[in-house]
């Protein structure tokens, strides 16, 4: 089982971020739902990223609407390893990181109109992402859905 994954029972959707020669990190976000309250679950793995005890979850959509989400962060799990190169052994750390966020049926409604970028505050700096297609917003609408849908079918 993904470390990503294992402690909610949903589907993700994400992606690796790059930044200008710096490590890079992987991004996985899935919606949940408790007693009638909704949030959007992100997970972080990287070698030094992690979330603040409060975090902010800033999006905006591609009808240039803001969203400012307010979260809690939930886990932080920390692994250490060594890779041999030649004759030394190089330190490597990897954090997985989650956080959830807040959100209303209204703002998933504007999901629904995609991503343009998004931002999370997290130590030692924000993550940022700015997206020329959507690549997480409809589908997280789309999580809601299926999320609301199942309170129906009891």
């Amino acid at each position: 089982m993904n470390t990503y994954t294992s402690h909610i029972c949903a589907q993700t959707v994400g992606y690796t971020y790059n930044a200008l020669g710096l490590d890079g990190c992987i991004l996985k976000y899935s919606v949940a739902k408790q007693d009638t309250t909704y949030y959007i679950i992100a997970t972080v793995r990287s070698s030094r990223m992690n979330f603040l005890n409060e975090p902010m979850m800033k999006i905006r959509t591609f009808n240039d609407e803001v969203l400012t989400l307010r979260g809690v962060a939930i886990s932080s799990n920390t692994k250490s390893a060594g890779i041999i190169s030649g004759n030394m052994v190089l330190p490597v750390t990897q954090i997985s990181a989650t956080a959830q966020f807040f959100i209303t049926p209204k703002e998933f409604e504007m999901l629904n109109n995609g991503v343009s970028k998004i931002r999370l505050s997290m130590t030692p700096m924000n993550h940022e992402r700015k997206f020329k297609k959507d690549k997480i917003g409809k589908k997280l609408y789309q999580f809601y859905l299926r999320a609301k849908d199942k309170d129906d079918e009891f």
